[in-house]
C-alpha cells in the first residue's frame, strides 16, 4: 500500500513524529493494521500519524478532534459538543460518551420567547446561543481513562497547524460567505477571515496564533484550563459582556460543574447483523434502528438500487421514525425517553403499516402513542454543520465520533481563537404548543437533542463490520441508513454505498435557491435524476439540489480494513 509524503511546510507541519507527516492523495485506503477516515485531509493525516507511532483509537480521536478545531472551525471544535461511540475490542463492549453542550444554570424555558412569539434563528444566534461546551471535557476524560500516548503530544499537531498554517478549504469559505452578515460583527473572526473588506479566498494559508496559544495551555493544563480556568473565565466574561442584563448568562460554575456522561447504547438486529448506536439525546441511532426494522419486512436485496421503490421505502420509513423523534427525543435526565418502546417489535409492526403499498403518505406521519404525556410535534431549529471521524486501531478498538458547534461558525463569537457553539438554538424555543409540552424545551443543565448518528455494525459472527457516521444536520440519519442498506442489502463495499445518491425527505439549505427546499431531496448530477419523473408520479414534491453528505466509514472485510470516504467533500482515509 502506497502512502505519499509531501514536503510542503503546511502539509508536514505536524512535525512531532519521527518522519514527515504523510498526506493523503486518494480519498480512500486499505490496510491490515489500522485505519482513520475524516472529512479533511489534515485530520486524516493527524490520526494516521498517531496510530503509526503506537497510539490507540482514543489517542487518535483526541488528536484528530484537536486538528478539526483548527482546520474546520466552521463545523466543529473545542468550543462545541461531541458524541463518541467507543468499541473496546478486548472487552467486547460499547461505550456511548456524551460531550454534548449544556444549558447554563440561568436558562429558562421561555428565554427565547418575546411578546408571546418565538425568536427567529438569526435573533437567537450570537452570544445568547452559547451553551457550556463539552468536547474538550470528553476528550480529556476519555484520554485519562483509556489513552496511551501523553496528552501534550496529542495536542501538538493542532498547535503546529494553528501556528505554522493550513490551507483554508472551500467548505469553510462557503460557510463564511453564507454567514458573513453576523460573523463580521465579531472582532476576532473578522481579523481571521477578512482581508480589509474581502473574505479571504479558498486556499489562503491560514494561521491562528490565539488558538495556538490556547492549545498550548490546554496541552499543559488539560481540560481544567477551560472548565474553571483562565480560558473558561475569559469565555464567560466575553459572552456575558455582549448580553443584556435581563437575559440568561453563563457562569464559571456552569463550566466547573460540566461532566461527560455515559449514555445508553442502542442495539438492534438487521438481517442477522447487530446495529449499534447512541441513545438519547443523540436521536439518529434510534431513527436508523427503527427504519431498518421496518424495512426488514421488504426484500430490498432483490430490488435494484437504480429503481425508485427501495428509495421510496427508505424515505417513508425514515419519515415515520422522524415523527417519533420529534415527539420523544430529548435529554433522558430531564424527560421521559421511551427508547425500548420505540424499538419494540409489536410497535415497529404497527408503524410499518403506515408505509403505503404504493405512493407516499399524503400527510406527515404522527408519532405513536407511547406516553401518558401528549407531546407537541415541534421540531424547531436543527444544527446545520457538523464533522465526523471514524477510527479502527491495531487492537481492533473503534471510534465513531460526530461533533458540532451547532451551525456554521457556531454562535459567531470567537474567544482566544476558539469558535463558540450555538447549541442553545438547538432547543425548542417554544416550551409548549397548544398546551402540549415540547420534549426538547430549554431547562437549566439540560442538553439539546441531536440527529447525530455515530453507528457501528457487527456481522453475523459478532465481529466488527462497519464504523460510520456523517455531518449533515437532520439529514444525517438518512445518509447513514442509505450506507447500511447498501452494505447489508445490496452487498456493496462501504465506498460504493457512500457513493450511492442521497435521496431523502426533509428540508435542506441550498445557497442556489432563495428558500430552503422541503420535500424529496434528490442529489443532482447523479443517476437519481432519472428517477425524478417516477418520484413525482408517486406524489413527492421533488427538489434536485446538492445534497452534500460527509460520510466517513471504515469497513472490515475479508481480513482487511477498508477506508471509505465521501467524494462530495475533501474526505480521505489513511491506514496500513
Amino acid at each position: 500500500m502506497r502512502i505519499a509524503t509531501l514536503s510542503l511546510s503546511l502539509v508536514s507541519a505536524v512535525g512531532f513524529a519521527a518522519e514527515p507527516n504523510p498526506f493523503p492523495i486518494t480519498p480512500d485506503e486499505s490496510g491490515e493494521k489500522f485505519m482513520v477516515s475524516a472529512t479533511n485531509p489534515y485530520v486524516s493525516s493527524t490520526g494516521y500519524s498517531i496510530l503509526k507511532q503506537g497510539g490507540n483509537a482514543i489517542d487518535a480521536m483526541v488528536a484528530m478532534q484537536m486538528t478539526m478545531s483548527v482546520v474546520e472551525p466552521d463545523m466543529t471544535g473545542i468550543g462545541g459538543g461531541t458524541f463518541a461511540l467507543f468499541y473496546q475490542q478486548d472487552k467486547d463492549q460499547f461505550l456511548a460518551l456524551d460531550g454534548r453542550d449544556e444549558a447554563p444554570s440561568s436558562a429558562t424555558p421561555d428565554m427565547f420567547m418575546e411578546d408571546g412569539k418565538a425568536l427567529s434563528r438569526n435573533e437567537i444566534l450570537g452570544p445568547r446561543s452559547v451553551a457550556v461546551p463539552g468536547t474538550l471535557r470528553l476528550l480529556y476524560r476519555a484520554h485519562q481513562e483509556y489513552g496511551k500516548l501523553p496528552w501534550s503530544e496529542l495536542v501538538q499537531p493542532a498547535i503546529e497547524l494553528a501556528s505554522k498554517g493550513y490551507a483554508m478549504n472551500s467548505y469553510t469559505y462557503d460557510i463564511v460567505v453564507r454567514e458573513q452578515t453576523r460573523l463580521i460583527e465579531d472582532p476576532e473572526i473578522k481579523a481571521l477571515y477578512w482581508n480589509n473588506d474581502e473574505i479571504k479566498p479558498t486556499g489562503t494559508l491560514m494561521t491562528n496564533s490565539k488558538l495556538a496559544d490556547t492549545l498550548n495551555n490546554i496541552a499543559q493544563q488539560g481540560d481544567k484550563y477551560l472548565y474553571g480556568g483562565k480560558f473558561g473565565k475569559h469565555i464567560v466574561e466575553t459572552v456575558n459582556s455582549r448580553i443584556d442584563s435581563d437575559h440568561a448568562k453563563l457562569s464559571i460554575e456552569d463550566f466547573e460543574q460540566y461532566q461527560m456522561k455515559q449514555r445508553d447504547v442502542i442495539e438492534s438486529d438487521y438481517r442477522g447483523n447487530k446495529i449499534v448506536s447512541f441513545g438519547y439525546p443523540a436521536s439518529g441511532g434510534v431513527m436508523v434502528a427503527q427504519s431498518l426494522e421496518m424495512l426488514e419486512a421488504y426484500d430490498l436485496a432483490d430490488m435494484s438500487k437504480t429503481d425508485a421503490e427501495p428509495w421510496r421505502l427508505m424515505t417513508e420509513a425514515m419519515r415515520i421514525a422522524k415523527a417519533d423523534r420529534i415527539a420523544y427525543a430529548g435529554d433522558p435526565d430531564y424527560v421521559e425517553a421511551p427508547v425500548n418502546a420505540l424499538l419494540d417489535k409489536s410497535y415497529i409492526d404497527k408503524r410499518r403499516q403506515l408505509i403505503p403499498e404504493n405512493g407516499i403518505a399524503q400527510t406527515n406521519p404522527k408519532a405513536g402513542k407511547l406516553s401518558d404525556t401528549d407531546y407537541a410535534q415541534y421540531q424547531g431549529f436543527e444544527s446545520q454543520d457538523t464533522g465526523h471521524i471514524s477510527i479502527i486501531d491495531k487492537d481492533g478498538n473503534a471510534i465513531a465520533m460526530t461533533s458540532t458547534v451547532g451551525t456554521g461558525m457556531g454562535s459567531g463569537v470567537m474567544v482566544d481563537g476558539v469558535i463558540l457553539n450555538a447549541q442553545m438554538a438547538n432547543f425548542s424555543t417554544k416550551p409548549t404548543i397548544n398546551g402540549k409540552p415540547t420534549q426538547n424545551a430549554i431547562e437549566a443543565g439540560k442538553r439539546p437533542r441531536s440527529a447525530i448518528t455515530p453507528l457501528m455494525v457487527m456481522d453475523k459472527k459478532d465481529d466488527l463490520r462497519l464504523v460510520v457516521g456523517s455531518p449533515g444536520s437532520s439529514q444525517i440519519p438518512g445518509y447513514v441508513l442509505k450506507t447500511v442498506v447498501g452494505v447489508l442489502d445490496w452487498d456493496l463495499s462501504a465506498q460504493e454505498a457512500i457513493d450511492l445518491p442521497n435521496i431523502q425527505y426533509g428540508t435542506k439549505i441550498d445557497r442556489t435557491k432563495p428558500y430552503d427546499p422541503t420535500g424529496l431531496l434528490v442529489e443532482k448530477k447523479t443517476y437519481a435524476e432519472m428517477l425524478v419523473p417516477e418520484f413525482m408520479q408517486l406524489g413527492y414534491p421533488v427538489h434536485v439540489i446538492p445534497v452534500v453528505s460527509g460520510l466517513n466509514a471504515i469497513e472490515v472485510r475479508d481480513g482487511k480494513i477498508y477506508g471509505a470516504t465521501d467524494r462530495r467533500r475533501a474526505s480521505s482515509s489513511m491506514g496500513e
